[in-house]
């Protein structure tokens, strides 16, 4: 694991790589029950959940406190909260099955400044102020803006995890929501030693009011 990790620049501490190292092997325990990924093998559960959940700390600072929209079985949430223990971050799931792992996963790892919000994000559903929100492989990036307008005001920060083709979805954004956010990372990357193209797409509210007055989605 930290050879794959320092492949890609990714350099933990030991109390760190332990703490993943738990991570990982409690996934792999209750992934049958729980179905908490698709992913088997070791290399591309490393790569492709945990290094693509990290290194996004490489090119922004996460803003702090933070919510995971969608967080499944806590990704990227637990890894980048491995990474940087000093971050403040909420993961949002509504499984319940999910959510009782995420709860598991937290006692055993002893995250500090880690809450979770076990239902669906809405804007009416979460309203308690956040500085910024992250998504990885949920749904469209207006989708996403809509979830949260009812915890971020303006300065929120939107960090979206996405594959290169999401142009579309930027062009969607601008449309719907014109001059009310602007673009502040668009960075196209590769991850190590795979032919896995990623793109990290920042976006900062300026203003409170989005699409449909901020109308929760269901």
């Amino acid at each position: 694991m930290r050879r794959l990790l320092e492949r890609s620049g990714i350099r933990l501490d030991g109390d760190q790589l332990d703490r993943l190292w738990t991570y990982h092997s409690l996934l792999r325990r209750r992934n049958q029950d729980m179905e908490l990924t698709r992913l088997v093998g070791f290399e591309s559960i490393v790569v492709k959940h945990y290094v693509d959940s990290m290194i996004i700390a490489d090119f922004v600072k996460p803003p702090s406190p933070l919510v995971d929209v969608g967080t499944g079985a806590g990704l990227p949430g637990i890894p980048l909260k491995i990474r940087l223990p000093r971050l403040q971050i909420t993961l949002a799931e509504p499984r319940p099955k999910r959510v009782a792992f995420l709860r598991e996963a937290i006692a055993a790892l002893e995250l500090a400044d880690v809450e979770i919000f076990p239902h669906k994000v809405v804007s009416r559903s979460l309203t308690s102020p956040l500085k910024g929100a992250i998504s990885r492989a949920v749904e469209t990036i207006d989708k996403t803006l809509l979830r949260t307008s009812g915890c971020l005001g303006a300065g929120g920060r939107l960090l979206f995890l996405k594959g290169p083709a999401v142009g579309p979805e930027l062009v969607e954004v601008r449309r719907r929501f014109g001059d009310s956010l602007v673009l502040e990372v668009d960075k196209h990357y590769r991850l190590a030693g795979t032919t896995f193209d990623r793109r990290l797409i920042v976006l900062r509210r300026v203003s409170d009011v989005l699409d449909d007055a901020g109308a929760p989605v269901e």
